[in-house]
């Protein structure tokens, strides 16, 4: 099967499953991100490791219809910056981190652990006009622990990835033929850092829930006169008088600090 891939490295098992199961990946676009927090140096290194033409420009309707006529069959779209357009009679399927409709949007992954939910999953689904509507092609779920972080979140995505990949390239007409309307749905707001700051006032558990949910990416603690951007920040009851980020029952620790 021929395809097109848009993606960073957050769903590089999405690319490497294609591959490993025999597609020919005619194209790639990814897009330029800050290699701090986000990365595409593996679909980089892929593309040029098996000498596939990358680009990090946004995809055009011109794009689409090229892909078209060399014979590309579907694009795979998994983690991709742009809106990109739809072309009508090409298939487009997106990777979507949540169990649609549930968790419409860009980034559903933290919000999913501020708000204590207990299960989440992934949805291949057809792309359209209005973004995470399309028919759902396939959807696999998984539980949330009590104390999962973005982290093990993505891990268990990534323990999905190779077999449903597998499985509907088995019989990927037939998948893609017989995708059920999603139901009713509503998009929520991509989490921003600074909604989400922690004082010496926040409690323990709102820490750890808010630490929990930004781990692998920054969490921002106000001391009342800085702001701090702490990576890899964790919630650790007690106290320590050397620790300079306070919160009510414990304190902060990181990995990285800006």
């Amino acid at each position: 099967m021929k395809i097109a891939y848009a993606g960073f490295d957050l769903f590089y098992p999405v690319l490497k499953s294609l591959y490993d199961n025999g597609c020919q990946i005619v194209k790639i676009f990814s897009n330029k991100v800050d290699n701090v927090t986000e990365f595409n140096t593996e679909v980089t290194a892929f593309a040029n490791e098996h000498n596939i033409p990358i680009t990090y420009d946004k995809i055009t309707l011109a794009d689409l219809d090229k892909l078209k006529t060399q014979g590309v069959e579907a694009l795979f779209c998994a983690a991709y910056y742009y809106r990109m357009p739809i072309l009508k009679g090409f298939k487009m399927i997106n990777v979507h981190p949540s169990l649609l409709p549930f968790g419409r949007g860009a980034w559903p992954m933290p919000l999913c652990i501020l708000n204590q939910e207990k299960t989440s999953g992934v949805t291949f689904h057809k792309m359209k006009e209005d973004f995470d509507t399309g028919e759902i092609i396939m959807q696999k779920s998984f539980e949330l622990s009590s104390d999962e972080n973005l982290e093990t979140f993505m891990q268990k995505i990534y323990a999905l990835i190779p077999n449903m990949v597998s499985e509907l390239l088995l019989d990927f007409d037939s998948y893609y033929k017989n995708a059920t309307p999603q139901g009713d749905g509503e998009y929520q707001q991509a989490p921003d850092e600074y909604d989400y700051v922690i004082t010496q006032n926040t409690s323990f558990n709102d820490a750890d829930r808010i630490t929990r949910a930004f781990y692998g990416f920054f969490a921002v603690y106000n001391d009342g006169e800085n702001e701090y951007r702490l990576k890899n920040a964790k919630a650790v009851m007690g106290e320590n008088e050397n620790q300079k980020f306070k919160i009510n029952g414990g304190y902060l620790t990181y990995e990285y600090i800006e």
